[in-house]
């Protein structure tokens, strides 16, 4: 599928989805890597994961291997948002992130911006979220409202939850989907991911584009080794030299962080044994 048919179908249907759109060989070069992180938690220095409720959401995504940035950067996917949205566009947000069985997530839509006091504010604008199925995906899929891109806007709402009903013979599943799918979507469109309550988790990456004019998002944290052979349009996409307009999501207040151990009962033990020494030395 080219870009133009993909566009045709995104204006009329507020979406597109293209099996095998990143070939296996990419996905096994970067998803050990994932994996290893998504297996432990971010604390103290240590990159792995952050979770919130039953997501889990990868700390320093576009760091975690070359290729994900990339992807990121996909020829493909920038000309069909900057054609869509008729502006160069930039990266607004980004997550590679796991839904784990229990999630029940609201139908809502993502044309918004996150303000200081972390509420939202309802926008009006067009632009498009690269979702990639990072495994096959048989429970818990991505569903979209066919044609929600065309009203759903107009009432100024994130969340859709409520009004379920009334657009129930309009959604669209994308189950039992290989690796490397991507849908690509406006994302005024009405969304969730379908609710699951038991097997693994389904890992997938997330990107969402904006007019270069829009408010910047979240901000972008990049290892400096992917940097030296970037081109000035990957700057633009990047955001090279704006000030971020929304924190990064997780919001830090939000997240669930345990300590691995606990700390102070470690700490407590090590003094203990420590001065039981230095009587014994002394003695």
């Amino acid at each position: 599928m080219n870009a133009d048919q993909m566009l045709t179908q995104i204006s009329e249907q507020g979406y597109v989805c293209v099996e095998n759109f990143v070939p296996q060989e990419k996905l096994k070069a970067f998803m050990p890597e994932v994996y290893k992180r998504f297996e432990r938690q971010s604390f103290n220095g240590t990159v792995g994961h952050i979770q919130v409720g039953n997501q889990k959401y990868l700390q320093w995504t576009l760091s975690v291997h070359p290729e994900i940035l990339r992807l990121y950067l996909h020829p493909t996917i920038l000309e069909c948002c900057e054609r869509y949205i008729g502006t160069p566009v930039h990266l607004q947000d980004y997550r590679i992130y796991q839904n784990q069985p229990g999630l029940k997530m609201a139908w809502h839509v993502d044309n918004k911006q996150t303000n200081e006091d972390l509420t939202s504010s309802m926008l009006s604008n067009q632009g498009l979220i690269a979702i990639i199925y990072l495994e096959e995906v048989k429970q818990g899929p991505f569903q979209f409202v066919a044609k929600s891109h065309q009203w759903a806007w107009k009432d100024s709402r994130e969340v859709w939850e409520d009004q379920a009903l009334s657009f129930e013979k309009d959604i669209v599943t994308f189950n039992n989907k290989p690796a490397g799918t991507l849908i690509l979507y406006d994302f005024r469109g009405i969304h969730r991911a379908q609710p699951y309550f038991s097997g693994p988790p389904r890992t997938a990456f997330f990107a969402q584009y904006a007019g270069i004019e829009w408010p910047a998002g979240e901000p972008i944290f990049l290892e400096t080794s992917s940097l030296k052979n970037i081109t000035a349009k990957e700057q633009q996409v990047l955001r090279f030299g704006r000030i971020p307009s929304a924190p990064t999501w997780p919001i830090p207040i939000d997240a669930d962080q345990k300590p691995l151990v606990d700390i102070p009962t470690v700490a407590k033990s090590y003094a203990k044994n420590f001065f039981r020494k230095m009587v014994v030395n002394q003695k």
